[in-house]
């Protein structure tokens, strides 16, 4: 066997084999996340909120609230939830006053000044996304004919200088 071509084979071998190698990983620098900018919701003169997820039969819901400049709007606290229960416009009601669109509602709110809550307000990870539980949310009170079909809720959250425009959700 010819050593000198064995060994230019293996030394090629070598060469291309090092060239795929992830040994230079840029100086070890790590880039970091990015930062997400906040403001504290007593602070915020604005508040807005987008509704992420609604379940309108367990009322767990998701929210993002953000100010006019798009900061996360983080330690929020104090609110109103109403829940709306209505029926399917085709379902024949036998009331005198069927001409009215009636509706079942289930409120919920906390006040942290007076220690009153009802209902579970979570911040997530994510600065600015929140998530409510109403665990005793009972549609059945009201309903016996087990009518309602559509869900929409009104959302309040209050901070020291402002609150966000009460919307009945998901819109129409």
């Amino acid at each position: 066997m010819n050593y000198t071509r064995l060994s230019s084979f293996i030394a090629c071998a070598l060469f291309v084999s090092a060239c795929g190698s992830d040994s230079h990983d840029g100086g070890g620098e790590v880039t970091p996340p990015p930062v997400v900018p906040t403001i504290h919701i007593d602070k915020a003169a604005n508040i807005e909120l987008e509704l992420t997820s609604f379940d309108g039969v367990s009322g767990a819901l998701s929210f993002m609230l953000s100010d006019n400049a798009q900061q996360a709007i983080t330690q929020a606290k104090d609110y109103n939830i109403i829940y709306f229960g209505f029926p399917e416009e085709s379902s024949g009601i036998n009331n005198p006053k069927s001409w009215q669109r009636w509706h079942l509602t289930n409120s919920y709110s906390c006040n942290t000044q007076e220690n009153e809550c009802e209902g579970l307000l979570s911040e997530s990870d994510i600065k600015g996304s929140y998530t409510f539980e109403a665990p005793d949310l009972d549609w059945s009170q009201g309903d016996s004919a087990k009518l309602v079909q559509k869900y929409k809720v009104a959302i309040e959250i209050k901070g020291a200088l402002s609150s966000n425009e009460i919307d009945l959700l998901p819109p129409l």
